[in-house]
C-alpha cells in the first residue's frame, strides 16, 4: 500500500480569500507527519536562499523559477520518474512552488514550508500565485489606512500580481485588493539569470 503523506492539505484545504468576511483556518484533521497548526514560522522565508540562477537545458526557462501546482491532487516523488515513491501528495491547486532543477519532463520544487520533492511538468502551470504567510487583512488600496476588504489567515492562497516595494495587487474568491508583501510567500524577488553573452 502507497504512504502518501498530505501534508500541505491541512495547512490549505479551504483557504480562499472571501469578500467582506473573515475566513477561518478550515484545516482538515492531522495526518502523520503533518502541521497540525500554520503559524508564520511555517515558511521558509527566503525560498530561494542558496540556489544559482541559470537557464534550464531542459526547458529553456530560468532555474529558480516561481510556478504553481496545476491541479488539487499533485504527488510529489522522491525522484524525476514516476518510479520513485511518492514523498507528499499536495491537495491545493494554485499551491506556489519554486522550481530549482529540472530533468527532463521533470521538475524539482521547493514547496512554501521548504521541502523539496520532483513534480512531473504536466502538473505545474506557470501561472503566479502567492500564500499568507501570517493573519491580515486584504485592502481596496495599497493603504493599511483604508478598511479592509476581508481578512485571512495564514495558508490562503491568492493571484498574484506585479508586486510594488511594500504592498501586492492580489485576486482571490472574485475578490481583488492589496496585501502587504511581506505577509506573501512567493512575492519575493528570485536571483536573476545571468544574461548568456
Amino acid at each position: 500500500m502507497q504512504k502518501s503523506l498530505r501534508r500541505l492539505r491541512s495547512l490549505l484545504a479551504a483557504h480562499m480569500i472571501c469578500a467582506a468576511a473573515s475566513i477561518a483556518a478550515a484545516l482538515a484533521g492531522p495526518v502523520a507527519g503533518a502541521q497540525e497548526v500554520l503559524t508564520p514560522g511555517s515558511f521558509k522565508a527566503f525560498a530561494a536562499d542558496g540556489l544559482s540562477p541559470r537557464v534550464s537545458d531542459f526547458s529553456g526557462l530560468p532555474v529558480p523559477r516561481y510556478a504553481s501546482l496545476r491541479f488539487n491532487m499533485v504527488n510529489g516523488r522522491s525522484g524525476p520518474s514516476p518510479d520513485y515513491p511518492v514523498r507528499w501528495t499536495y491537495e491545493r491547486a494554485g499551491l506556489p512552488v519554486i522550481v530549482i532543477r529540472e530533468s527532463g519532463d521533470w521538475r524539482k520544487v521547493r514547496d512554501p514550508t521548504g521541502d523539496e520533492v520532483w513534480i512531473n511538468k504536466s502538473q505545474l502551470t506557470e501561472r503566479r500565485m502567492a500564500i499568507t504567510t501570517r493573519s491580515g487583512a486584504m485592502y481596496r488600496d495599497p493603504d493599511s489606512q483604508d478598511r479592509p476588504l476581508a481578512r485571512f489567515e495564514p495558508g490562503s492562497v491568492v493571484a498574484l500580481g506585479a508586486c510594488g516595494t511594500l504592498w501586492c495587487p492580489v485576486r482571490a474568491a472574485k475578490q481583488s485588493g492589496w496585501i502587504l508583501r511581506d505577509h506573501l510567500w512567493g512575492a519575493d524577488e528570485l536571483p536573476e539569470t545571468p544574461d548568456a553573452d
